[in-house]
This record gives C-alpha cells, structure tokens and sequence, in this order.
C-alpha cells in the first residue's frame, strides 16, 4: 500500500493577515518620528529634578518673583492662584494683573500653604520658594503636582536662568529669550560705562535691608554692575537659603563704606530705617558716609525681586555712585521705558514713584 501524501503546510488567511498587519505597524514605527514626550525635566535652585507637563495651562505660583516673572512672559492668565504678599502689599500688582483680586490666596501672610485650596485649584505646576527646603518636596507630595523652587536672590545671573526656566515650562521661550536679552543689554550699558574704573577707586557701600541697620545682604549684583562695592560681600548668609546676615554696629564703623544705602521699597511711613535716623546716629558719626552725607535710599528686593525693578536699580545705583559720569540719565523716562519693555505696562515707574516716593531719593 502506498502511504498518502501529506498535504505541505501552510499558514492560513487569518496568519497572513497578522503577519502583513505586524510587518506595516513595524514599519510604519521605523518612518514615524519619535513619539512626543508628555514631560520634560528642569532642575531647580534646590537642586531637584522635577518633571513638568509638556502643556501647562494653570499654575499656582507662591513666589512673588515668579509671579511677575509669568506676568512678564504674558501668561497672567495662567494664574490660577497667588500668594498674601502680592495682592496685599505690591503697589503695582494690580496694575499689572487687574483681575489679580479676584484671584484665590492660597499662601498666607506666614508663608503657609492652605494645600486643600492648591488640589482642588488643580495646578499644572506649582512655583515656590527655595527658603524652606522641605517645604517643595512636602508640598509635592501631599499635592501630587510638581513643585519648582526657584529665586535669585539679589545675583543677577540667576534672576536670568529663573527667566528661562519658567519660560520653558510655559513655552514661552522666544519670549524668555526676548528678556534675557533685554536685561543683559541695560545691564552692559551701565557696566560700558564703570567697567575701566580700578577696584580701588570704587565706591565701598553698606547695605541697610529689611527693617533693620544691622542686616545686609552678602551679595547684591545691581551695587556690582553699578560699579559699586558691597563691603558685606565677604560674609556668609546667617542662615539658609537666605543672602543675608545680621552684623554689628562695630562692622559698619569698622568697614566705614563710603555710601550707606538703606531698603526703600516701602511706603515713607513705613519705613523703619530712614535716611534721618542714620545721619543722626551716634553710633555712626565717624562713619565716612554719614560725615559725607551720603546715605540714600535703594529699592532692594523685599519678598523676592521685581525683575524689572532690578534693572531700574542699577541705573538708579549708577548716579548714586558716579553722579558725574550719569548725570545726563533720566531715570524717569528709562524706568518707565523699562517697566513698558518688561510688563507692557504704562508709566510703571511714575506709578511706583506715587507710593514709596523714589523719585524725591536723590534729593535727599
């Protein structure tokens, strides 16, 4: 008997059509670009690496200077929630976001956090301070949203990544790019000016900041880029995440700085270090500045930087150290101009000038 033939094997109709489906999918993967990403990463003054959402549509902000750093960037929108010390205490704030009152308050005078107000706010992104640095990680946590700390505190260089870095979250590069520029060129116009003048013959100055004679900060670029000297610069913070210290009267006598410039930002009445409280100190009578009768007023950051006041203190600082070589600066019209390059905001200056008075400083 001869054996039956076995039929050759071979794959049925529905094994051809996966195998064709699995070969159009491979390639199909191999021509299209990679897939886009739904995060990115940045890494903040802490040192975190935290994950943004590639598409941020609300943010909750508990740093002032980020604040008007998105302002800047022209995302006001975006804010879905802000801090007491804005709304409460920045005579421009609401020029520059008028619907900033109707805004819900999620960080108190105190600095806490209502954390309940920030989930049910739902945030993309939460910016806040690097003071407290727990206080990022805790808030991250108990929030599930990604928390960025960032500040400058009073170094040029980092108000100028901060930009960048928040212009990235909120893919406003060019925009970033745009007011870095724009900061690095006032900046180099002041340092044009000062830059051929000798270490030695600069002008040594003291810093008198928040409400108090005997703090200072260690470290303040608009004094540096003006061509100024901070005698502090030596010093280290007195506690961390701050670029202050608290020093002696016998620090100042001993230093004896050519200028004394005291923290302005407030209200006249508010303020509790004045130019006249100084120059009649008798602790401070042999003080070069004070027998020199130059002791003035600054803007300072006071809660984090405005941006744009930082530059408007360079210039200020500028005629204050080298009232010859500045003399034809009209701080008027270029604070104005900066605050209308920076925020799109009119007369920003003159306003400014209505509350604390800044454009009486160097009559003093």
């Amino acid at each position: 008997m001869t054996a039956a033939k076995l039929p050759k094997s071979r794959p049925d109709s529905w094994t051809v059509l996966v195998v064709l489906f699995s070969a159009a999918l491979v390639g199909a993967l191999c021509w299209a670009g990679p897939a886009e990403k739904a995060f990115f990463t940045v890494k903040d003054e802490l040192g975190r690496m935290v994950s943004i959402p590639q598409k941020v549509e609300r943010v909750i902000s508990l740093q002032p200077e980020a604040t008007r750093l998105i302002v800047a960037l022209g995302c006001s929108e975006k804010l879905a929630g802000l801090d007491y010390f804005l709304t409460k205490f920045d005579p421009l704030f609401g020029h520059l976001v008028p619907k900033s009152h109707g805004l819900p308050i999620v960080a108190y005078e105190d600095t806490s956090v209502n954390v309940e107000s920030v989930i049910r706010l739902d945030p993309d992104v939460i910016f806040a301070s690097p003071y407290d640095a727990h206080v990022p990680d805790s808030l991250q946590m108990k929030t599930g949203k990604p928390v960025v700390a960032v500040s400058s505190l009073g170094h040029f260089d980092k108000l100028l990544n901060e930009t960048l870095l928040i212009g990235r979250a909120l893919g406003k590069n060019a925009r970033a790019e745009q007011l870095v520029g724009y900061f690095r060129d006032t900046a180099d116009r002041v340092d044009k000016v000062v830059r051929a003048i000798p270490q030695d013959k600069r002008p040594r100055a003291y810093l008198a900041f928040w409400s108090m004679l005997t703090r200072t900060p260690v470290s303040y670029d608009p004094v540096t880029i003006a061509g100024g000297l901070n005698v502090a610069r030596s010093l280290a913070p007195s506690y961390p995440g701050s670029d202050g210290a608290v020093v002696s009267v016998e620090n100042i006598l001993s230093w004896d700085p050519d200028i004394i410039l005291l923290h302005g930002n407030y209200r006249p009445a508010e303020r509790q270090v004045t130019v006249e409280s100084v120059l009649g100190d008798r602790r401070l009578q042999s003080v070069k500045a004070v027998r020199d009768k130059r002791v003035y007023y600054t803007f300072g950051f006071w809660s984090w930087w405005d941006p744009a006041e930082v530059l408007v203190e360079t210039l200020y600082l500028a005629k204050v150290f080298y009232p010859d070589l500045f003399r034809d600066l009209d701080l008027a019209r270029e604070g104005n101009a900066i605050y209308k390059s920076v925020y799109g905001l009119e007369n920003g200056y003159s306003l400014l000038c209505r509350t604390i008075k800044c454009d009486d400083w160097l009559k003093n």
